[in-house]
């Protein structure tokens, strides 16, 4: 919710003076009248304006945004935030600009600080909705650099397995990218895959397809 005070000759005048404020139409805005205008003696002793509050509820965006931003600076970060286009869906996209030192600060271990801000994003934007709206935070291009660089290993594990004929067990990951790996391995006929362990050193075990030859005679 974005608030502005604003005084004017009448409350009109106020009000007006609120909305260019506030970027708003008419429409969007709830109106609260603070003060009436009062007429002073012969028009000048006594003479108060007009005084209103006006509101308008922030959009998904702004909100992720706003909040996103707060967050940061509370981590002593000098960045600013860039709502991207809506990805399919209900999503936001959100992309963390800084500095490159920053980066890996922003970034966390295998993504975990992004995937922390990601998740308490999601919570603030979606706190009183009907209608759950997924909020995607990147910075420094990470997410797909991250994604290539999991098919990338699921590819090698898993040309490993079949020549060597054993499961091979790929490093710890979080969930999400258990997932990819999954879902990406799924489509190859001479492998499986399964997890092995518990977090946070829960990993993908790439399994070879026993091809079964021809029956002998």
């Amino acid at each position: 919710m974005k608030k502005v005070r604003a005084t004017g000759r009448t409350v009109e005048e106020a009000v007006r003076s609120a909305l260019v404020k506030l970027g708003a139409t008419r429409s969007q805005a709830t109106v609260q009248v603070l003060q009436e205008p009062v007429k002073g003696l012969f028009g000048l002793l006594g003479a108060r304006e007009a005084e209103v509050e006006v509101c308008v509820a922030a959009t998904p965006e702004e909100t992720a945004r706003d909040f996103l931003v707060e967050l940061l600076r509370h981590m002593g970060l000098d960045a600013s935030v860039r709502v991207g286009a809506r990805l399919d869906g209900d999503g936001i996209s959100l992309e963390i600009l800084c500095e490159s030192e920053d980066l890996p600060v922003v970034i966390g271990r295998h993504g975990s600080t992004l995937d922390a801000m990601q998740y308490l994003t999601n919570v603030v934007v979606n706190q009183d909705r009907d209608v759950y709206i997924r909020v995607y935070v990147d910075a420094g291009d990470y997410r797909r650099r991250r994604q290539e660089g999991l098919l990338r290993m699921a590819d090698r594990a898993a040309l490993r397995a079949v020549r060597t004929k054993r499961p091979v067990a790929m490093d710890p990951m979080p969930s999400h990218d258990r997932k990819v790996v999954h879902t990406y391995l799924q489509e190859r006929t001479d492998v499986t895959t399964t997890s092995e362990g518990t977090d946070p050193h829960r990993k993908v075990v790439v399994v070879p397809v026993v091809q079964s030859g021809p029956p002998r005679d």
